[in-house]
C-alpha cells in the first residue's frame, strides 16, 4: 500500500505522484477561506523533466514518492553509456550519453556524483560544484598585455571550450564550476 498524503500537508523537499509525474514541492502556500475547503498552491518541480510549475492541489491526495541519492564513482565509458559504480554494494549502473549531455564535460574516471532515483527509474545525476581538469590545449598568451583580466580560450581533457588568464598553459590543472563552465582557479 502506498504512503498518502493530503495537499495541505506538503511541505518543500517532499516528493509526490500526480497526475502520472513525480514532483518536488519547492514552495507551497495554503489558503482557508470560510465558506470552502481550504486552497493548496505548490510551486514544484517535475524530476523527470526539470521543469517548474505551479499545481493547485485543494482537497487532493497524493501518493508520497521515495526518492533516494546514492553517492556512486564513475568507472568507465563503454562506448554509448557511462558506468557508475557504488563503492559500498559494487553495483554499477549505465546512463546514456544522450541524459548527460551537460555533464558529460565534467566526468572522468574516479569522479564522484549524487545520483538521484525512483524505484529503478535513474532521475539525474549531480555533480561536485568543481572539478580539477587538465588544459589539454590552450592559446598562446599575448605578449606585452597588462590587464589582468584578459582571458584566452583553452580546452578541457572532455573538450569542452573554457576561458582561462593569459598565464595558464597546456598541461595545467584548473579548477571548473560544473554549473556553468567557468575557469575558478589553478591547482597543484
Amino acid at each position: 500500500m502506498a504512503d498518502i498524503v493530503w495537499a495541505k500537508d506538503l511541505r518543500p523537499g517532499n516528493t509526490f505522484l500526480f497526475k502520472g509525474n513525480l514532483y518536488q514541492v519547492i514552495e507551497n502556500s495554503f489558503n482557508k477561506t470560510a465558506m470552502r475547503e481550504g486552497i493548496v498552491k505548490c510551486k514544484v518541480k517535475n524530476l523527470r523533466t526539470g521543469s517548474i510549475t505551479i499545481e493547485v492541489l485543494t482537497g487532493e491526495k497524493l501518493e508520497k514518492a521515495s526518492v533516494t541519492t546514492v553517492k556512486m564513482l564513475f568507472s568507465y565509458d563503454d562506448g554509448s553509456n557511462f558506468v557508475f559504480m557504488d563503492n559500498s554494494t559494487y553495483e554499477t549502473i549505465e546512463i546514456p550519453h544522450s541524459r548527460l549531455e551537460w555533464e558529460k564535460n565534467f566526468i572522468v574516471e574516479g569522479t564522484e556524483v549524487s545520483i538521484q532515483k525512483y524505484e529503478d527509474e535513474i532521475l539525474g545525476v549531480s555533480l561536485p560544484d568543481q572539478i580539477v581538469a587538465i588544459v589539454s590545449e590552450a592559446e598562446e598568451a599575448v605578449q606585452g598585455n597588462t590587464v589582468t583580466s584578459v582571458q584566452k580560450k583553452a580546452w578541457i581533457t572532455s573538450g569542452l571550450e573554457i576561458q582561462v588568464p593569459q598565464f595558464i598553459k597546456k598541461g595545467d590543472k584548473v579548477l571548473v564550476n560544473t554549473t556553468n563552465g567557468e575557469y575558478v582557479g589553478r591547482t597543484h
